[in-house]
């Protein structure tokens, strides 16, 4: 098992304010996306000219980059799909964040260089996933965000487990929500989500939000992932802000320093969300 202090804490940069704020305060790898097959198509993003640079600035800092191509891939945008992979490995990118699993021959022999994330919106949430993942050649899983902690220890036996620990959390299940197409034909599997979750709606004559989660927020319980065996713990975010984005990182660098929170950073934390 890993010390708290070893285990990587992986921050959004969904532009580039994101990204220099997520290094200034602590993070061991940030996640980005470029401008195609990214789940998060209204962020900033990433051109491919531009990418490398950025790679190098983070790895100056002995950060890791993991670009996400976390998108559903019609059959005619697949040879788009491997060239932009394949400049992006070309870039010095460290991993890349798919969601759809069969992929996987096609970019280990396109990116032999590049490690293969499976993303929360392959919707595995237990061992017998995972184990499938590590066949097609998926290092590392990100388990879906609601996958409770006794599945996470069994996925973690299996690969490198990384576990979503601050942001929003779907009020369906990862991956597998069709709301947002339904409601205004933007699908989140193709990096559109409208969040009409997010919105007020009349039940039984009261207007209230009836379907929008809090957010995550699993701050000192942390130990309890790495104890499971998590490898890597993921703030999620690539739409907040930069100001989000470095006091999200500030408060796990320090429960993964010290063990503990100080009040000070929690209540940063805080400010930053409302």
């Amino acid at each position: 098992m890993k010390a708290l202090k070893d285990c990587e804490l992986l921050a959004p940069a969904g532009d580039k304010n994101s990204f220099y704020a997520a290094i200034a305060h602590g993070a061991n790898a940030v996640y980005l996306g470029v401008s195609d097959f990214s789940a998060r198509a209204s962020a900033e993003n990433f051109s491919l000219e531009e990418l490398g640079y950025y790679i190098k600035y983070a790895r100056f800092f002995g950060v890791k980059v993991h670009v996400a191509l976390n998108t559903l891939v019609k059959q005619n945008e697949l040879e788009r799909f491997l060239d932009v992979a394949a400049e992006v490995c070309a870039a010095g990118a460290d991993a890349l964040i798919v969601q759809d699993i069969f992929l996987a021959p096609l970019l280990r022999e396109r990116c032999p260089g590049c490690e293969l994330h499976l993303s929360t919106q392959a919707g595995v949430n237990n061992a017998e996933g995972a184990l499938i993942a590590k066949r097609y050649g998926f290092s590392r899983v990100i388990p879906a965000r609601e996958t409770p902690i006794d599945e996470l220890t069994a996925i973690a036996e299996v690969c490198e487990t990384e576990a979503f620990v601050q942001g929003a959390l779907c009020t369906a299940f990862s991956g597998q929500c069709y709301m947002s197409s339904f409601a205004g034909g933007c699908s989140g599997n193709r990096g559109r989500c409208k969040q009409p979750c997010r919105r007020e709606y009349v039940l039984a004559g009261e207007k209230r939000y009836a379907l929008s989660t809090s957010d995550l927020c699993v701050g000192e319980r942390v130990k309890e992932l790495c104890t499971a065996g998590v490898t890597a713990f993921k703030i999620e975010g690539r739409m907040r802000r930069p100001e989000y984005v470095a006091a999200a990182v500030d408060y796990y660098r320090e429960i993964l320093d010290t063990g503990v929170s100080s009040p000070e950073k929690k209540s940063a934390l805080m400010r930053a969300y409302n």
